[in-house]
């Protein structure tokens, strides 16, 4: 009997819709569909033996269907239809469109990296450059987002890439209807698959909300004891139905036919969500494997390359019973999908895939049963990874379904053919509550700014119903449009950005979008809209001194004036950061952020100054170094022990300098030069740094400490931190 695997590839973007003025706050859905959406049915269409399954977010598609009608309108668009732009405009282009992959993507196309070397000087003076440079940037972002497989064969796209400059607003219009195109196709094809049994697709609750947390905010202290919840209680398992009845509603009327799988956002799920599934003729969920472990009382222990040592309770479904009736219960491998996310980018796509299906089959050859079926379920978001990626995950992907197509070990199922097929031998009697987010619900409620966000929303939704209560004649229209928007401010998103660990420089945005939607309800009843509601929920943030990484980061190197969302779990530490007693008055560094993903460590400097005049140096003391230096390279200065060593490795930065050199401690203060050209990425107040594991000897389960010198004339300015070193370890699970 074959080891049977299920992809399940989910689908997801916030709700950008602005509530007021219909317009969309950000592009990314529309960059993904003409990136990914498409993409990833077309490359599963070419192995008819690969199924799976694909999650489709009601919020998601609604966007997507307004693109493709003319109606979504979003900043990209707009500022690329314009002929003129103010300096706020140049900046907020500056600021927004070299947001994709720089290694992967960005460097590939020689005008949009010159566009990108300029664009320091831009920013010091936007007006230096003439407009024909806006008029390129706005293209090319627009442009490089596309599948690169449509640029090469496209006659119209091929022909922007290869002109690459002088741009003209026409070429931007006919661009936009590409887009339109693209976008159009995308329901089509997962029909069509669909149709084929090739796929099956899943759905999640309207607008994506954390369904335990809207059953009752009180529930996250089961994974989380002491965590301090909102003052205004939030308990509405009704909302959280309601949600899903939409979805299936929507779903039905898209697809002619209702789902039979659910993703919980973000794999959240608590015992009392399994009634409102039943009732809502859901076959099958999906969670995280945390959640398994926590519901069976068990260890799922793996060796030291993150492979199962006992893969039987993993590998496979769950029933779980509510009042005579069952729902199945599937729960991911979390490293197997992590390495999809994470590690594999960092790989040859052969080598990769390679990878992956030789840790399928060491799971099977574990099992060691041919007579019970078994099921690897593999979940991770459908969109995020591939810019990462070598062409665009084509070369991976492309290797992982021809060597699942011809193995006759393994077989790639939907969830539903695997359940109709085998059903499942186990049950769960009570399922615990948590995500796929550390095991609990901390990335959406118990901070100041979430709870206080969950505290207007109770209020809020209080006042509606109160006023329904009133009003029992009330226009159906008026109490639709209210509850429309109290549903929308029930997503997920909101609450992810007011979370401290999650960085944007676009927080404000979702701030104000999330009042904008408790506004609604007050527009739409025709009543005062309240004063609070026009003060920001987030709070004035103040740097956390240090923070520890949360989960791996995979970063696209951009050295934005403001860390991106890239950056959201990566760990910090401020500038002026003293073990000691006594603090500088005055400090270069504003700055560190750092973390990894499972193949390398990423480094993030902010300057209170510009940094180009300086000479940067990373001195790391890595796990099992045999020689160690205890001296700064060039520089008398003594350093005391890192995490009990000296020094092994240099990572040295020149002034200016868009490259890296690296430096291996060989003992008696001598550095010997081991590698060059390594990734640096800077802009006046930023550097970025990315440095490979396997350039250094190191991988999960080593202990790393770091120390940041800045040099000029011979001298080290400054230190980061200012005494003692920055130490912390690269976990398998980082996020467990």
């Amino acid at each position: 009997m074959p080891l049977y695997v299920a992809f399940i590839w989910h689908m997801h973007q916030p709700y950008y819709k602005g509530p007021l003025t219909g317009r969309y706050l950000l592009p990314w859905v529309r960059l993904h569909a003409v990136k990914d959406y498409l993409h990833m049915a077309e490359v599963l269409a070419r192995y008819p033996r690969i199924h799976v399954t694909i999650n489709v977010v009601p919020s998601l598609i609604i966007q997507l269907i307004e693109y493709v009608s003319g109606e979504a309108v979003d900043a990209a668009m707009d500022l690329g239809l314009k002929s003129r732009w103010d300096e706020e405009e140049k900046r907020y282009m500056l600021q927004n469109f070299f947001s994709i992959n720089h290694e992967r993507i960005l460097n590939r196309y020689p005008p949009y990296r010159k566009l990108l070397d300029l664009r320091p000087y831009a920013l010091a003076d936007p007006d230096l450059f003439s407009a024909s440079y806006y008029r390129d940037l706005v293209t090319w972002f627009n442009l490089a987002w596309i599948d690169p497989n449509k640029l090469e064969s496209d006659p119209f796209l091929r022909e922007l890439v290869e002109r690459g400059q002088n741009f003209t607003r026409k070429d931007f219009e006919k661009l936009m209807d590409k887009h339109r195109e693209i976008m159009a196709q995308i329901i089509p094809l997962y029909r069509e698959l669909e149709s084929k049994g090739q796929i099956e697709l899943s759905t999640s609750p309207y607008y994506h909300p954390i369904l335990p947390l809207l059953i009752d905010v009180r529930v996250a202290r089961r994974p989380s004891p002491q965590l301090p919840l909102p003052s205004m209680p939030f308990a509405h398992p009704e909302d959280a139905e309601e949600q899903l009845r939409r979805a299936v509603g929507f779903h039905r009327s898209l697809f002619g036919h209702p789902p039979k799988g659910l993703w919980p956002p973000e794999g959240a799920v608590c015992q009392e969500l399994i009634p409102l599934l039943v009732r809502q003729d859901f076959l099958w969920f999906a969670s995280d494997e945390a959640i398994l472990a926590r519901s069976l009382g068990v260890n799922l222990e793996r060796d030291e390359f993150g492979n199962l040592i006992d893969p039987h309770p993993l590998y496979q479904p769950y029933r779980v019973n509510v009042n005579g009736k069952t729902v199945f219960a599937l729960f991911r491998d979390r490293v197997l999908s992590d390495r999809i996310s994470f590690v594999y980018q960092h790989m040859d796509g052969e080598e990769a895939a390679r990878d992956l299906v030789s840790r399928l089959h060491l799971a099977k050859d574990r099992l060691n049963d041919e007579e019970n079926p078994y099921l690897v379920t593999i979940i991770l978001d459908g969109e995020n990874c591939w810019e990462y990626y070598e062409h665009n995950g084509d070369v991976f992907l492309n290797h992982l379904y021809a060597m699942l197509s011809e193995d006759s070990e393994l077989e790639c199922v939907t969830i539903r053919e695997y359940l109709e097929k085998h059903g499942a031998r186990r049950e769960i009697s009570e399922l615990a509550t948590g995500s796929w987010i550390g095991g609990n619900l901390e990335t959406w409620i118990g901070e100041e700014d979430q709870n206080r966000a969950w505290e207007a929303l109770a209020k809020v939704r209080q006042d509606l119903v109160n006023w329904q209560k009133n009003y029992p004649l009330a226009d159906v229209e008026v109490l639709e449009k209210a509850w429309e928007a109290i549903y929308i401010a029930e997503g997920s998103d909101w609450f992810w950005w007011y979370y401290s660990r999650n960085i944007s420089n676009q927080k404000h945005l979702f701030d104000q979008a999330f009042r904008s939607h408790l506004t609604g309800v007050y527009v739409a009843l025709g009543l005062p809209i309240p004063e609070w509601l026009a003060q920001p929920i987030l709070s004035v943030e103040a740097r956390l001194e240090e923070r520890k990484p949360s989960g791996y980061i995979s970063p696209r190197l951009e050295a934005s004036s403001q860390a991106t969302s890239d950056w959201a779990r990566a760990g910090y530490i401020q500038g002026g950061v003293s073990r000691g007693a006594m603090r500088k008055g005055r400090q270069v560094f504003k700055g560190l952020f750092y973390g990894y993903d499972p193949g390398c460590l990423y480094f993030r400097l902010e300057g209170e100054e510009p940094l180009d005049a300086y000479a940067i140096t990373f001195y790391l003391a890595t796990s099992g170094s045999d020689k160690v230096n205890w001296q700064f390279r060039h520089l008398d200065e003594k350093v005391e022990a890192l995490n009990g060593t000296g020094l092994s490795w240099a990572v040295e930065i020149p002034p200016r300098g868009e490259e890296a050199l690296l430096f291996k401690a060989e003992g008696q203060e001598v550095w010997r030069k081991v590698g060059e050209g390594l990734r640096v990425v800077r802009s006046p107040y930023v550097v970025e740094v990315a440095l490979p594991f396997n350039s250094i000897g190191i991988g999960p389960g080593d202990n790393v400490s770091l120390v940041v010198a800045i040099i000029r004339g011979g001298e080290v300015v400054e230190r980061l931190p200012d005494g003692g070193s920055l130490t912390f370890a690269i976990e398998e699970n980082p996020l467990a």
